[in-house]
């Protein structure tokens, strides 16, 4: 059995993290949208530190992002 490299950034982290998430979702009917509402002042503070990232994610994929962070850490 081989062992992974650990990962060098948060990025990596997070990618080897979803990647068993992503490959779950076999078809669009797995998908569950949800309405979610924030404060305009959170919301454009979102756009400035995504807009720092090359190449720079969508605000899907950011929020997408701080979610998982967000459980990894409290799932340990």
């Amino acid at each position: 059995m081989s062992v992974a490299p650990r990962p060098k950034t948060v990025e990596d982290f997070i990618s080897a993290a979803q990647a068993p998430v992503v490959q779950q979702i076999e078809s669009i009917a797995d998908i569950q949208p949800v309405k979610l509402r924030l404060p305009k002042e959170l919301l454009e503070e979102i756009d400035q530190t995504r807009s720092k990232r090359k190449p720079r994610p969508s605000r899907h994929q950011y929020i997408l992002e701080a979610l998982y962070e967000k459980i990894i850490r409290e799932n340990g």
